[in-house]
């Protein structure tokens, strides 16, 4: 009873931390598998729960079979042939084809947080607006120059990083325009991810913009994750899904990713290509990037995730890396790939995080029936006496 307590309080408590957790479910312990990807795959049917549950259930068997003597072939048998079924789903789902269709996306930033960022907060922090726009500008050029560049090497769909530049709020309608005619005139669609500067006493705006090849907005998508310390205008947790000529496309901000509950709406509305716009430091990199390749694997879906200062990636809707990118291991911060736009079929967006609650129930059984028994010898004894 006291292993599978432990086992069962574990889920619970990494389900219970993506509910009530104002960091979200960095550091669940079902991230810890993103090298397993046979294993990982089981995300796409119980979300992280089920792989939190199969982990710690790993090291009851092994307490069990050490402590007991009798009865532990019948324990070992019935976890193997858990988890051989787990492995063969994995294998399959690793090993079918997707279905053919693939889109050239390219992503970037062009800025170390930790210079050009400092730089832009420095000149901000002295209401220097004329340094400030300087660097911006210089930035903005920057990221403008190579969208125009990967355009043309045939990429239909360019990300900026999160926080790719930073601009004023009174600026932000001239970028606009300029981004609107650069994605007419390359035909392609561009999602920004700017952090506009507004005037003293209101928050600052992370926002991602879409533009479409005929210049439209198509996506307006507020950060809600990590607002509590970033301090930024908190979104609205709905999150937007386009068609596309290449396919549904969506868009979250790097926290918002830590969110399965919140994510899992891209699963229901059928989205192929997540695209997330990302900005970490060194101490996080690669974690952070790895939480958002599991909301591909929950969802059915391909992610395209840009990071200023952190390990960029694309994968397949299985986890599958296509490219990736540290931010510390080269100054040219431009990622490219072939990104599959065809999402596959998962059980997760559906039945959401059943397996989670589950968890929880079966914990308070036990525990009820755990207190029960105890009460009951209690009383025996005294009975007794």
């Amino acid at each position: 009873m006291v292993f599978l307590a432990i086992f069962r309080f574990y889920t619970s408590l990494d389900f219970l931390s993506n509910l009530f957790n104002p960091f979200g479910t960095t550091g669940a312990l079902g991230y810890s598998q993103i090298e397993f990807l046979s294993f990982s795959q089981l995300a796409s049917i119980t979300g992280m729960w089920g792989m939190t549950f199969m982990i710690t259930w790993f090291g009851s068997v092994v307490s069990w079979c050490l402590l007991h003597k009798k009865n532990r072939k019948k324990g070992l048998i019935v976890y193997a042939s858990i988890l051989t079924i787990i492995l063969v789903f994995g294998n399959f789902r690793l090993t079918t084809s997707l279905e053919k269709g693939t889109v050239q996306i390219s992503s970037m930033h062009t800025h170390d947080k930790n210079i050009g960022g400092y730089e832009m907060w420095k000149s901000r922090s002295k209401n220097d607006t004329i340094a400030f726009r300087k660097i911006s500008k210089r930035i903005i050029q920057d990221l403008i120059n190579k969208t125009s560049v990967e355009a043309d090497a045939g990429s239909k769909i360019i990300v900026w990083s999160e926080i790719s530049a930073e601009i004023l709020k009174s600026d932000e309608n001239e970028l606009i325009e300029m981004l609107k005619s650069l994605s007419r005139e390359k035909n392609i669609y561009i999602m920004t991810n700017l952090l506009t500067i507004v005037p003293k006493g209101q928050k600052p705006e992370n926002k991602i913009l879409m533009f479409t090849p005929t210049g439209d907005i198509v996506i307006e998508h507020f950060k809600f994750g990590g607002n509590f310390l970033e301090g930024s205008v908190e979104g609205d947790k709905t999150i937007k899904t386009i068609e596309t000529k290449y396919g549904k496309v969506a868009g979250i901000i790097c926290w918002d990713a830590d969110f399965p509950s919140i994510v899992k709406q891209i699963g229901k509305s059928k989205t192929d290509i997540l695209l997330i716009p990302a900005s970490d430091w060194k101490e996080i990199d690669p974690l952070h990037t790895i939480v958002a390749v599991y909301r591909g694997i929950e969802n059915g879906c391909s992610v395209v995730r840009q990071t200023r200062n952190g390990l960029s990636i694309m994968t397949d809707s299985r986890g599958k890396t296509i490219s990736q990118l540290d931010h510390f291991s080269t100054e040219n911060w431009v990622m490219m790939g072939q990104v599959p736009n065809k999402r596959i079929w998962t059980l997760y967006p559906l039945i959401g995080d059943l397996f989670g609650w589950l968890s929880i129930i079966g914990l308070g059984v036990m525990l009820f029936f755990g207190i029960r028994r105890k009460r009951l010898r209690k009383t025996t004894a005294t009975n007794n006496v």
